[in-house]
């Protein structure tokens, strides 16, 4: 009999001794485990596709996002534009016929210097004037406004007379000053008048409103910085002397003195002539206005009225104040001579008084 032929049936056959061999069940539990991390790895590199393509999707968006926005940036921006240039074009158009209006003012040859007009002013007084008068004054805007050029925008009352929305009392010293500047010898300058003197703010308002009054101008008469001021006192009295044209003097700048910490009250005073004839007659002057110096710092004070000033004649300025602060000067004056000028005007050194009263002290 070949060997073995004895073993029972289905068992297994004999082996080697210490010899372990597999059964068929331990070899089918290894394979699935190396399928399943096969599955799961296949299955992690599917889902990182995944990840990656709704990234990708989410970009993709996010640069939709930011594609419609800079349209509806550009889309604002030309809006901007276009109304910006429609605006212009009108603009351009407007300034054209208003060009053209005054193209045709200019040519039409309807007045005349030798006209004479009637004037309704006020609604109390009728009077006649030739157009040349009332455009004596040059370059102001009422001789802008009867130069013929503005014949249609004039105001007139119910029978064609021109309207001047003054009283008399204002109006008629201006139209007088204009009838004598017309024929003013031009070595002699005609004075600008100074008004009623009850209604000098109203007066030099109506001047203003009319262009009559002088530009506007600042003269430096400062020599020491306000923070370097080291001389003060309770009097400040200088000349000012207008060179070829009338002046208004509205406001003066100066600073209490540095030594005494406190700010000083101090009122203003003027007058024609000459200071030392005018220091020794109290009454010739007139106050004008007051304020507050401080020490060490520009200080500004206005005029109640604007002073005029008549061209070539002396006019002096007296400053004076109680207070210990004083008023700052920048040395001591050496003559007659100007300290301070520029094209339209001179200030000469003055005097000062160390005397808390006004007006005395200038010995």
């Amino acid at each position: 009999d070949p060997p073995n032929a004895d073993c029972a049936e289905g068992a297994a056959p004999p082996t080697d001794a210490g010899a372990d061999v597999p059964c068929a069940d331990a070899l089918d539990v290894a394979a699935l485990r190396d399928l399943r991390r096969s599955v799961d790895a296949a299955f992690a590199a599917l889902e990182a596709r995944f990840e990656e393509a709704r990234r990708r999707e989410r970009e993709a968006k996010e640069l939709e996002g930011v594609a419609r926005q800079c349209q509806d940036a550009v889309e604002q921006e030309q809006a901007r534009l276009r109304a910006a240039l429609d605006a212009e074009w009108a603009q351009l158009h407007t300034e054209r016929r208003a060009f053209e209006e005054e193209r045709l003012r200019m040519a039409e040859p309807a007045t005349r210097r030798s006209d004479v007009l009637t004037l309704n002013v006020g609604g109390e007084r009728i009077l006649q004037r030739r157009r040349s008068t009332l455009c004596a004054a040059q370059d102001s805007f009422l001789a802008a406004r009867f130069s013929g050029r503005w014949e249609q925008d004039l105001d007139r009352d119910d029978e064609g007379r021109y309207f001047i929305n003054y009283s008399p009392e204002l109006f008629l010293p201006l139209l007088d000053y204009l009838s004598l500047k017309e024929t003013e010898d031009p070595a002699k300058e005609v004075q600008l008048p100074i008004g009623p003197d009850n209604q000098r703010p109203q007066f030099q308002a109506m001047l203003k409103y009319f262009g009559m009054l002088p530009a506007v101008s600042i003269l430096d008469a400062m020599h020491v910085p306000y923070d370097e001021v080291t001389a003060c006192d309770c009097g400040l009295a200088f000349e000012l002397l207008p060179k070829t044209c009338s002046l208004l003097l509205t406001a003066v700048e100066t600073c209490a003195g540095k030594s005494v910490f406190t700010s000083a009250s101090v009122v203003l005073y003027t007058t024609q002539g000459t200071l030392l004839r005018r220091l020794r007659q109290r009454d010739e002057w007139k106050q004008i206005g007051q304020g507050v110096l401080h020490p060490g710092r520009r200080s500004r004070i206005e005029f109640a009225e604007p002073v005029l000033l008549q061209a070539r004649s002396t006019h002096c300025m007296y400053l004076a104040t109680s207070d210990a602060a004083g008023i700052a000067f920048g040395g001591e004056a050496r003559g007659n001579d100007a300290c301070a000028e520029n094209d339209d005007l001179q200030v000469h050194s003055g005097r000062t008084s160390g005397s808390a009263a006004h007006f005395s002290g200038f010995e």
